[in-house]
């Protein structure tokens, strides 16, 4: 079995272990952007719904009562001024994903378990098994690229690092979104290319604007990856020249990659006239770019899913953009307009953060191109033994720590889109989470070892046995200690304890702020995003706000494996607390605030509010 084929097979592999042991497919398509690509589908196939789709989201809530009811989520299912309801996303996703949904549709259809609506396992399986299909078929066509290039020992590196050591690996087994389709676009678009300039025809270069028009109405902004097959080979004036030249003789070429292009692209035209009766309209709306303030720097190096953070390995391709003169020169161009353009317009957008994606989601279609990158600095350093193996031991670590990083994102112990430079800290090698590390994750505040501080002085304590202070929310059926608890079943009524910081609070102590709560079953909250907080903040003279940190208050009770998924468990007493440390330059007329904060009116018993004062021993 030559190299092509063992690669080959080793992906199969990989993608097909994670695929059943995170088993993330059951429950994938019925949440989210995964789903809501998928709507589409089901929609033209099953229900003839277009442009109404409450038959499609029936079935779906029958099938699975918890799953997103998109006419219910605020960028969800919208209507237009005809009065139909239109997806978001667009149509490139749920083409793809069309073989696959028939295949399931075949097996639902002729099983007796089953029901052929759409949503049931055996549409699942197949459209779960999509990304990966589609990923192993780009996957042959850049091994055949990489191998006419580089030496053995760097592709093999190279393909081994896209599947263990990126976030590739997190889209063919965790979500079925636009992503692993697109790599297999771009694998696609760069064969085609390469094979267009050694041996041009018309059919090729109607197969190039096809691809141009299949990842533009995969993701629109995409329709840049026109300038990888314009740009490619040229790495002089003289080479651009040549280019220019080329196409003037030859403009048929263009006529005809734009007929390709605008023949694929037309369904989504088609659907926007259908359910908006425009040709184009924004339906993205209220989610837009700025095009004067990117995030590039975050989306890369920010622990709130930065790429260069959760898929480090990729800094190898940056440095092997600079090495390609000596390896394969003619792709350099392409490379640096798309990937530098891409990555502008990407980090553009409002929620730069794309959620989910353990790593930049958006850099993934990226990776066919700078797998060229990757594979000139492995050619590089397998010049030297010692680097080259060096670069393999590198390899190891990178892929073992995405693969681990992956099961900490379904076992809850992370959450790369929040993470934060503590929280990751804090989680970095772990199998399961701590009490600091659910502190780091709220407050983004590195927690001390409680080992090396001691307790200097308590500087608030409050029991709520005050009658005056609490005429009217004390209770006396439930409490910590002492006869009353705190309760109001709208708005927390102790809204700020407020104290001068005095002499005895120093730089680089720490405070430790904490409150003991209990949540009836009657009052269970699911949604962690609304729970109560607990919040600690310190001002200087002027009241300005120097620091501040907070956490999700009922999510500590019961929480015993330190989850930073729940809101809280029912009938028990629980301590949400966290420490903060004090800001250098303080003085004592800074001001220290505590405040529980219930923004969504959380119904909770609350009962001895505290913040104390430690030191390092």
């Amino acid at each position: 079995m030559n190299q092509h084929r063992i690669l080959l097979l080793l992906a199969a592999i990989t993608f097909i272990s994670g695929f059943f042991t995170l088993d993330r497919w059951k429950t994938t398509l019925y949440y989210g952007d995964s789903g809501s690509y998928y709507l589409h589908v089901v929609s033209a196939f099953v229900n003839q719904d277009v442009g109404d789709y409450n038959k499609t989201i029936t079935t779906l809530k029958e099938v699975h009562p918890n799953a997103d009811d998109q006419r219910k989520v605020k960028h969800g299912i919208r209507p237009t001024k005809t009065g139909r309801m239109y997806i978001k996303y667009t149509l490139g996703v749920p083409i793809m994903e069309t073989p696959f949904f028939f295949l399931g549709h075949l097996w639902a259809s002729i099983s007796s378990k089953y029901d052929a609506n759409g949503w049931t396992k055996p549409y699942l399986f197949a459209i779960g098994f999509s990304t990966i299909t589609y990923l192993l078929l780009g996957l042959h066509l850049l091994l055949l690229l990489l191998r006419e290039y580089f030496k053995p020992i760097a592709v093999t590196l190279t393909i081994l690092s896209l599947i263990l050591a990126t976030n590739l690996f997190f889209h063919a087994t965790y979500v079925t979104m636009a992503h692993g389709f697109l790599f297999f676009d771009y694998c696609l678009l760069l064969y085609l290319t390469v094979h267009f300039y050694k041996n041009p025809t018309w059919l090729k270069a109607l197969g190039l604007g096809a691809v141009v028009g299949l990842i533009a109405i995969t993701r629109v902004p995409e329709v840049i990856s026109i300038l990888i097959p314009l740009l490619w080979g040229i790495v002089s004036w003289k080479t651009f020249q040549e280019r220019i030249m080329f196409f003037v003789k030859h403009y048929y070429y263009l006529i005809i990659a734009g007929i390709g292009l605008l023949v694929v692209f037309s369904p989504q035209l088609m659907y926007w006239y259908y359910v908006s009766g425009e040709l184009y309209f924004n339906p993205y709306e209220g989610e837009g770019f700025n095009f004067f303030k990117p995030q590039i720097h975050k989306g890369f190096l920010h622990f709130s899913n930065g790429w260069l953070i959760y898929t480090p390995i990729m800094m190898f391709s940056l440095i092997g953009w600079w090495l390609l003169p000596k390896y394969y020169p003619k792709v350099m161009l392409s490379i640096l307009a798309f990937v530098g353009l891409h990555a502008y317009i990407h980090y553009c957008y409002y929620a730069w953060t794309f959620f989910p994606g353990l790593g930049q989601r958006p850099m993934v279609e990226t990776y066919p191109l700078l797998a060229f990158c990757l594979a000139a600095f492995y050619s590089f350093c397998w010049q030297k033994k010692w680097a080259g193996w060096l670069s393999v031991l590198a390899f190891a670590f990178f892929a073992w720590l995405n693969l681990f990083q992956t099961w900490q994102m379904k076992e809850g112990v992370i959450w790369s889109e929040r993470g934060n430079a503590a929280f990751y800290w804090e989680t970095f090698g772990t199998l399961k989470g701590s009490l600091n590390s659910l502190r780091a994750y709220d407050s983004k505040e590195f927690q001390p070892d409680t080992n090396d501080i001691k307790v200097v002085k308590r500087l608030i304590f409050d029991g709520f046995e005050d009658a005056q202070a609490y005429p009217d929310t004390r209770d006396s059926i439930l409490s910590y200690s002492g006869k009353y608890s705190n309760f109001d079943l709208d708005e927390f009524p102790m809204r700020t304890k407020r104290i001068k910081a005095g002499p005895d609070v120093q730089s680089n102590d720490w405070l430790l702020i904490g409150v003991h709560a209990y949540m009836r079953g009657e009052h269970r909250l699911w949604a962690r995003d609304q729970c109560m907080i607990l919040v600690l903040e310190i001002f200087d003279e002027q009241q300005n706000k120097i620091k501040g940190a907070s956490v999700k208050l009922s999510s500590y009770i019961g929480n015993d494996t330190y989850s930073i998924w729940p809101a809280g468990e029912i009938d028990q007493w629980g301590e949400a607390s966290f420490f903060m440390k004090v800001p250098e330059g303080i003085n004592p007329k800074w001001e220290i605030k505590g405040e529980i904060f219930n923004p969504h009116g959380q119904k909770l018993f609350l009962d001895n509010f505290y913040l104390d004062l430690y030191r390092r021993k």
